[in-house]
């Protein structure tokens, strides 16, 4: 009896310990892999659809039949959101797709980007309760075996959720996120709905209009990128005891108006800098004001065999900006220019074309995902606004601002505008970027029907990561400015083969009054010579290299000859040379004398008599290889000996 009670008591404590311990749960069933089903029909409508509510490989055939398309019908119904991914094998010798249609039958979207014998696949549909999914042949009279099999997985953050190929589809995009998105099939467009700032919040800062004048030194502007090392601190410094009183808002195109004079101070020989005070004349009526923008940064990853195209629309969806990008390489857009009132715009992304004629077709890669990020740019109410590669879209610029662009992609060029109501003389300097070769030019609009832009000043005086400058440029109304990468050969061609879309450039102008101290550009050829009053010196540069300045004397109403002295004053670095033409009847030029033995800064003097006529004096580096952008000359001709 002692014994069984020792065991009565063990089984007692025994019972108590397993009441201590709490059951585990049921895992129910564990899922180790698909299902292995076989076609079930009739499943000929949706109302006989096959369910899948699980991971399957389903084993089915379509029968080819002459009059008709076979199709058969699957109900994907997992019984949580899931994204699904489907992929039918193809039919041998011929052309099998696949067509997904909503809960209620309406069609979502079609699948037929390969040809006979291919599969197809859908990476990413979305099913947050069911989907019905149809695999029909392409053409009647087709038919075979086939394999389906559908993968169900948890959505995640960031990741697209097909279909998304309309607006009202369109996936939010928050500015500065990613997103990780297919283009699975030849039809397929991914819609993407971006909102703006608002003009309160800290990233609306760009729209609010602004100045357009650099802050002060030793401060960054709001919303602006911080200029390269390389790039000098050209700030300058606003007097406001000498600003004139303001003009209303609008007055410059970007929503920009003039800003005060302001004063730059020296920068080491051999940086952008020295420029004259800067001073935007205010007089006249006010131009009409123009609505602030947002400039946009749009990062798309590499995808191979796929050749990306990027749209932007407007919440009309009107296009403002489309691109293709070369196969297999990524796509970097900076200072996509959108309006800050629009709130809402929409980013589209879809192969783009390849191959011609009956080959042509659209880019696409089911196996492998792109990323795709928008994001404000830093330099806010400074950046360009692209698309400007058109004149008619040139990014406003004001007389005493910059603006702050980028290269890219290789084939890009940008073109500004700078709105005087007076005449003015600007200086417009162009900072270098690592890897690129830049040209700036000055660029005069079409004069008549079918007739091209004419470039009237050109500066490529620079390499690699070098500045280039236009001096003197004069404007009376609107003139228009390119930044573009230099041409350069590869291959036996000449091709434009740089971009960075990593570092910005900066475009800075100042502007001063035309007093007729001071040369006009482009004045470099004798159609533009610049009339000159005797005994009043004007002062000029021998920039950028083979520049050449003209001058006109018109001695027509003199009844006698007249005694001319002309003294040009050198500078250094360039020899310059003093050259006197004659303008025959016929417009041609007859060189009557010249002055270019001097060196350096040294003087050059001509002294001639003049019959009545027209005269232009040539001023220009003698060996025609030097340029100074720093050093003025002054020409001075006089009466008399």
């Amino acid at each position: 009896m002692r014994r069984w009670g020792w065991v009565c008591v063990l089984g007692l404590g025994l019972a108590a310990c397993k009441k201590d311990v709490p059951p585990e749960p049921d895992a129910g069933v564990v899922e180790t892999g698909p299902s292995a089903l076989t076609e079930q029909e009739p499943n000929e409508r949706p109302d006989q659809a096959q369910a899948l509510t699980r991971p399957s490989v389903v084993t089915a055939g379509l029968t080819a039949e002459p009059n008709k398309l076979d199709e058969d019908w699957y109900r994907l119904a997992p019984g949580t959101p899931r994204i699904a991914d489907v992929t039918v094998t193809g039919l041998p010798g011929g052309d099998i797709k696949l067509d997904v249609y909503d809960q209620d039958r309406n069609r979502l979207v079609g699948v037929n980007s390969d040809g006979e014998g291919k599969g197809e696949r859908l990476p990413n549909l979305y099913v947050e309760k069911e989907r019905w999914l149809v695999v029909s042949p392409a053409r009647k009279g087709m038919g075979g075996a086939y394999t389906l099999e559908v993968k169900f997985r948890e959505p995640n953050d960031g990741e697209e959720r097909e279909p998304n190929d309309r607006a009202v589809d369109a996936a939010a995009l928050p500015l500065g996120q990613t997103v990780t998105a297919f283009l699975g099939h030849s039809g397929d467009e991914d819609w993407y709905r971006v909102e703006l700032p608002g003009a309160g919040s800290p990233e609306g800062e760009a729209p609010v209009q602004d100045s357009g004048a650099p802050p002060a030194p030793g401060t960054a502007p709001t919303g602006a990128a911080t200029p390269p090392p390389s790039v000098p601190d050209e700030t300058p410094v606003v007097d406001d005891s000498a600003a004139p009183s303001p003009a209303p808002e609008g007055t410059f195109a970007g929503g920009e108006p003039p800003a005060a004079p302001s004063e730059t101070p020296p920068t080491p020989a051999g940086e952008i800098g020295g420029a004259v005070a800067a001073q935007v004349v205010d007089a006249g009526a006010p131009l009409p004001p123009e609505v602030p923008s947002v400039a946009l940064k749009i990062e798309l990853s590499a995808v191979e065999g796929v050749r990306p195209e990027i749209s932007v629309l407007s919440a009309a969806e009107a296009p403002l900006f489309t691109l293709q990008g070369k196969e297999g390489e990524p796509l970097a857009l900076r200072n996509i220019g959108v309006r800050a009132t629009d709130r809402v715009v929409y980013l589209v992304v879809k192969g783009g074309w390849v191959g011609t004629g009956k080959a042509q077709r659209r880019t696409f890669n089911a196996q492998v995902p792109y990323t795709l990020t928008v994001s404000q740019e830093e330099a806010g109410a400074h950046a360009e606004l692209e698309p400007n590669d058109e004149l008619l879209k040139a990014t406003p610029l004001t007389g005493a601002g910059y603006r702050e662009g980028f290269l890219s992609p290789k084939s890009d060029v940008d073109h500004f505008v700078l709105t005087a109501r007076e005449p003015v003389l600007a200086k417009v300097e162009l900072t270098g970027v690592d890897r690129l070769d830049l040209t700036l030019s000055m660029v005069e609009p079409p004069q008549g029907d079918g007739l091209k832009e004419t470039v009237l000043l050109k500066a490529n005086d620079g390499a690699l990561k070098e500045p280039e400058r236009l001096n003197n440029v004069a404007c009376s109304g609107t003139c228009y400015f390119r930044v573009e990468g230099s041409f350069r050969k590869v291959g036996g061609k000449f091709v434009k083969d740089f971009e960075n879309a990593d570092q910005p450039y900066r475009i800075t102008v100042t502007t001063v009054p035309d007093n007729g101290s001071e040369e006009r550009e482009p004045n470099n050829s004798a159609e533009r010579a610049q009339d000159l009053t005797l005994g009043k010196a004007v002062r000029g540069t021998v920039y950028p290299a083979k520049d050449v300045d003209y001058f006109r004397v018109d001695l027509s109403d003199r009844p006698v000859r007249t005694s001319l002295t002309a003294t040009l004053l050198g500078i250094l670095k360039v020899d310059v040379g003093l050259y006197l033409h004659r303008v025959q009847p016929d417009g041609k030029l007859t060189l009557v004398q010249t002055s270019d033995r001097a060196k350096g800064d040294q003087p050059e003097t001509i002294r001639f008599s003049a019959e009545p006529g027209v005269y232009l004096f040539e001023v220009r580096d003698a060996r025609n290889r030097e340029a100074n952008f720093q050093d003025s000359y002054q020409l001075t001709v006089e009466e008399g000996e």
